[in-house]
């Protein structure tokens, strides 16, 4: 996780943060955008172990995307802490 420390010569805390809301904003676009090519058994006909394969990496996708926006969430929390404490 990458976690920048507030300090009086870097970005203020709203810099950091608003970044990684719209990455976590683009990241849900990109979440459903890969549902909607979600494989699908009536496009591999007699092909049951590359369907199986190419859901198994379509949802390892997905998971990753996911994992990625939750790392972002984590880091602007960490971001939006600090700022508090500082206060």
């Amino acid at each position: 996780m990458i976690r920048p420390t507030l300090n009086i010569s870097g970005s203020s805390a709203a810099d950091l943060i608003q970044p990684r809301r719209d990455a976590m904003d683009a990241l849900l676009d990109a979440i459903e955008a890969l549902k909607q090519v979600t494989p699908n058994g009536r496009d591999y006909i007699c092909e049951r172990d590359r369907f199986i394969d190419d859901r198994t990496t379509h949802f390892d996708r997905l998971a990753a995307l996911r994992v990625l926006r939750e790392e972002l969430l984590e880091e602007a929390l960490h971001i939006g802490n600090q700022e508090r404490a500082l206060a």
